[in-house]
């Protein structure tokens, strides 16, 4: 396995989870002198480096020839991820990020997926907080219901019910890129207004999803609902998995997801600003000016949360299943920050799958619960995750 982008913020926190597991891996980036002063820090023997531009297509070329699996951090990937991701599809390399940049994963799916079925490579985007729990846990959850009952949920809706954690400037800048191309170009306004922007066939009749903007109530787990950031990603995520596998949720499955609060006045009052502030956000997002405001308050490449910040998150989400009279709860999380301690797990161990589980699946542009199934969820729990019934 080769990390690339190690010595950014995230590549780092990736790189010292990995230094604790017993592989044959490298880290690579661009600069040789922070390559080296990495390895001094993590203490691996025989740890490699290999010192190439994400954006030298050639350079690339031959780290993605000369190992099973690239592992990426170096983000924004829009910006730096291309190269990488070609050169996996043409090498039949499986690849892994945690890009939220719904817009580059269209253009990645468009340019490599049919080359990368050719070769044998999973290249598998979003492997981090988003959007595995979604991902995931809707695969899980299924199979539950399917064990239970015989036949799978109609609708899932996943309502996270615990978010603590703090966020990198890697993650504000893929965000920020996200709008900024999306105002330049309105055919991807467009494609991200679309629920099913990341389904192989776009022009497939699909259900009419229900909107997750305003406050709600969820009569199963007794909580408001308000909309979730990431939602927008994760829920594009789990419809291409579904359809990747050829619907056997059925045709009509209705998978969603929002932020839960608690069933009382204060989390009436909690939801209703958490929806107010949502709603303005994504205003200032789509406005330059204010777009322009925020990027420079927001922390810059290379700055994430504290280790106090980092020891101290945790995340739940609680996936309510339903088909005809039958309900079932089943809940994913982890006691680590979601976006970076969380995350490296599930990184980590997604990159270790691809690169040691004896897979069956299909190659290609594929999701986490696609391309890796009962084996990550087995890592994840061994990792410390929880998946689980909720009882």
């Amino acid at each position: 396995m080769i990390l690339f982008g190690a010595t950014g913020f995230t590549g780092k926190l990736v790189a010292g989870y990995l230094a604790t597991k017993k592989l044959r891996w490298a880290i690579a980036g661009r600069d040789q002198r922070k390559l080296e002063d990495l390895r001094g820090e993590l203490k691996v023997a025989d740890l490699g480096v290999v010192v190439a531009n994400a954006l030298d297509a050639a350079a690339v070329q031959k780290v993605a020839e000369q190992t099973t699996v690239v592992c990426s951090t170096a983000g924004p990937y829009a910006k730096y991820g291309s190269a990488i991701v070609a050169a996996c599809a043409n090498a039949g390399t499986h690849y892994c990020d945690l890009t939220g940049e719904v817009q580059w994963m269209r253009q990645m799916i468009d340019a490599h997926h049919e080359r990368a079925t050719q070769t044998g490579a999973r290249i598998v985007h979003a492997c981090g907080f988003d959007s595995i729990p979604s991902d995931l846990g809707t695969w899980a959850t299924q199979h539950e219901m399917i064990a239970r009952y015989g036949a799978p949920a109609r609708t899932v809706t996943a309502v996270f019910v615990q978010v603590k954690g703090g966020f990198s400037g890697g993650t504000a800048a893929s965000a920020m890129g996200t709008a900024e191309a999306a105002d330049a170009d309105p055919a991807i306004a467009k494609m991200l207004a679309n629920p099913y922007s990341l389904d192989p066939d776009l022009g497939a009749s699909r259900p009419r999803m229900p909107s997750d903007s305003d406050l709600g109530w969820n009569h199963d787990l007794g909580c408001f609902t308000t909309p979730f950031v990431m939602a927008p990603l994760n829920t594009r995520v789990v419809r291409r998995g579904h359809a990747l596998a050829g619907y056997p949720y059925g045709d009509d499955f209705v998978y969603r997801e929002v932020m839960g609060t608690r069933g009382n006045a204060r989390g009436f009052l909690m939801a209703a600003g958490m929806t107010a502030v949502m709603g303005g956000l994504a205003l200032a997002i789509k406005t330059k000016p204010l777009r322009e405001l925020i990027a420079k308050r927001a922390p810059k490449p290379g700055e994430g949360p504290s280790a106090h910040t980092r020891e101290h998150g945790r995340w739940k989400v609680k996936l309510v299943a339903k088909r005809d009279d039958k309900t079932l709860i089943y809940e994913a999380g982890d006691h680590a920050d979601p976006g970076y301690g969380s995350t490296c797990k599930m990184l980590g161990e997604s990159a270790m799958c691809l690169a040691l589980d004896p897979l069956t699946s299909s190659a290609g542009c594929t999701t986490p619960a696609t391309a890796m199934g009962a084996a990550l969820v087995d890592r994840l729990r061994t990792a410390g995750l929880t998946f689980g019934v909720s009882e």
